[in-house]
């Protein structure tokens, strides 16, 4: 169902439901009134024949002759007055007769004054007076005029409450309309906008009420998904670029290596530049098999409690394995007494791979290849520093450094992929951690990385 039907629908219940009720309430104290006043007449009908027979020059005719000169007399109306032995003793309507049991007049003597139904008739009892309480007078009618206009007022009602409805679900729905034609001209606005032309925005109201709300939202998302989109061509261009290389470089040597006979010192020296462009593949297909694990959705997949001391290590000798002249050694290492406070939560292959690319990114700018690691450790987090004695980093490029595929002046002359420090930093993040870099020309540079200890993970 539609929005705007459902909005009709909702109003028009609500209005249904306080209509019934004050026409359900209405109608109610309109037939207790309607009901009161006709018991009101039934006694006083009773009362003024009691008066009547107290005075005892009164015969029963006289009474007939005054209840003929009556005026406002009900329907059927009829006065019986029964004695001791609950015999009549007078009735001024021959053709109406009560038959009352003994037991009906017997809780008029004892009440005093009961009113009761009798068939369709409406009965009021009393007694003669308190000396003579053997004595009741009984009235009785039919309620027609009441039961008339209740009917008139039950039936104008519902007619009413049709009505009204109608009116209701008519308005409700031209009003719905109106509050969503705001939705429906951004549901057309935002079917327009294809993956071609995602700089487009929404036009944004004044008003600060929901829909613009929305429309700021949604163009920030936008926004996101463009740089998104734009992340995305950039990372397949430069993926493409970063393979394209070394598969050239190996077509080209296999190619040449084909045209003539070579000598055995020549063939292996081939194989070696070609397994060397193999490496670099390798490395770079591990890079982005890293990348996809960090991206995943699932930050709690391969999470346990790792000592980053012992990752530090393993990184260390990781880093050495891969070029041997490269060199990493620690310059300060401050451990707790608590080893929960070396702890943190993670995946440790996804950790060793962040710390690998910068202690390999230090070995590699180092001069003397060197690359110098600090670990810290305080009540809530653990802080590693690794710095290198290189050229250092421009101001202006460690505004950029942790883009993918992002390369200084400085580095674009030193084998590399630019994905190390995004990759390290997306690696962290996901586990609550954080990275940062000092650097200066000339001056070297400083990573620091903070990760939460266990307890305040």
């Amino acid at each position: 169902m539609q929005i705007r039907a459902r909005l009709t629908l909702q109003f028009a219940l609500v209005v249904f439901l306080i209509l019934s009720i004050s026409f359900g309430l209405l109608y109610y104290f309109m037939y207790a009134y309607n009901q009161e006043q006709f018991r009101s007449r039934l006694i006083s009908r009773a009362i003024n024949t009691a008066l009547l027979l107290n005075i005892h020059v009164v015969d029963s005719s006289i009474m007939k002759k005054i209840d003929r000169t009556r005026t406002g007399v009900l329907y059927g109306e009829s006065v019986t007055v029964y004695d001791g032995n609950n015999h009549k003793v007078y009735s001024n309507n021959d053709t109406v007769v009560f038959t009352l049991s003994p037991e009906t007049l017997q809780a008029v003597r004892d009440r005093g004054s009961l009113f009761f139904s009798h068939g369709e008739f409406e009965m009021s009892g009393h007694i003669l007076s308190d000396q003579q309480r053997s004595t009741v007078v009984v009235a009785g009618a039919i309620d027609v005029a009441g039961e008339h206009l209740l009917s008139n007022l039950r039936w104008l009602l519902i007619g009413l409450l049709l009505n009204v409805m109608i009116v209701v679900v008519f308005a409700g729905w031209i009003y719905a309309g109106r509050a969503l034609r705001p939705i429906n001209m951004l549901i057309n606005e935002v079917q327009s906008i294809s993956e071609e032309d995602l700089q487009r925005r929404l036009e944004e109201p004044k008003s600060r009420d929901e829909i613009g709300r929305l429309i700021r939202i949604f163009n920030g998302l936008l926004a996101r998904i463009e740089r998104a989109f734009d992340l995305q061509r950039s990372f397949v261009s430069n993926v493409s670029h970063e393979l394209k290389n070394p598969l050239t470089r190996m077509t080209s040597q296999l190619e040449v290596m084909l045209l003539n006979d070579r000598s055995v010192e020549e063939y292996k020296k081939t194989l070696e530049s070609v397994l060397e462009d193999v490496r670099e593949l390798n490395l770079l297909s591990t890079s982005f098999l890293d990348l996809a694990s960090a991206n995943g959705e699932n930050r709690t997949f391969g999470v346990s409690s790792v000592r980053v001391d012992e990752v530090m290590w393993d990184a260390m000798e990781k880093v050495r394995s891969l070029n041997p002249q490269y060199h990493a050694e620690v310059v300060d290492l401050q451990l707790p007494e608590q080893e929960e406070r070396l702890c943190s939560h993670g995946s440790p292959h996804l950790l060793c791979s962040a710390m690998i690319n910068i202690i390999e990114n230090a070995c590699k700018f180092s001069s003397d290849h060197t690359a110098r690691v600090s670990l810290r450790c305080t009540e809530s987090h653990i802080h590693l520093k690794i710095s290198d004695r290189g050229p250092g980093i421009k101001k202006d490029d460690l505004k950029s450094i942790f883009q993918p595929f992002y390369r200084g002046d400085k580095a674009k002359s030193t084998k590399g992929h630019g994905v190390g420090l995004w990759l390290s930093q997306r690696i962290f993040n996901l586990y609550g951690g954080e990275i940062s870099i000092n650097s200066a020309v000339e001056s070297g540079t400083e990573v620091l990385v903070k990760l939460p200890a266990v307890k305040n993970f």
